[in-house]
């Protein structure tokens, strides 16, 4: 487990260092939600902004932008939010335990896993924590990373 997560680390890096433009549009995706069943571009409501937070449930940043959303989540009742990790279930139920209790069973908040490691391809990403907030239409409106993008998305809700 240690290694393939260290195997994903290195392709953000590498990533990072090319400088790569994340996409304008919501990329084709398909994650798992913790029952097991898939979750993929369909499940989307379009008639609202999605917002994607790629994290790792041992991440500090992770951790403080997951706190930071958690304590203005009013402020995003309207918004799907989408929250992927490579991590297995046991560690996130402890992250949102931890870190976010509750915001794992808001009816807009879906956690799902990037069981077939995707979302760093697809998405291109630069760090931890990365934030897409998409529009009704699939346009990205803000793309953010690192501490700070819970403040920064916010600005465009």
């Amino acid at each position: 487990m240690k290694l393939r997560n260290l195997f994903f680390v290195t392709i953000l890096f590498f990533a990072f260092n090319t400088n790569a433009q994340q996409p304008t549009f919501i990329p084709q995706f398909k994650f798992f939600k913790l029952d097991g069943k898939a979750y993929a571009n369909a499940n989307l409501n379009q008639s609202k902004k999605t917002l994607f937070i790629l994290f790792d449930c041992t991440c500090e940043h992770c951790q403080r932008e997951a706190k930071e959303l958690n304590s203005i989540y009013s402020k995003f009742k309207n918004v799907n939010i989408l929250m992927v990790t490579l991590d297995e279930s046991i560690s996130i139920q402890k992250f949102f335990g931890s870190y976010a209790p509750g915001l794992n069973l808001k009816p807009n908040v879906t956690v799902l896993q990037d069981k077939n490691r995707t979302f760093i391809p697809t998405f291109l990403p630069s760090q931890y924590p990365a934030m897409y907030l998409y529009a009704p239409n699939g346009k990205l409106l803000v793309y953010s990373n690192g501490d700070g993008g819970i403040k920064k998305i916010l600005k465009s809700i």
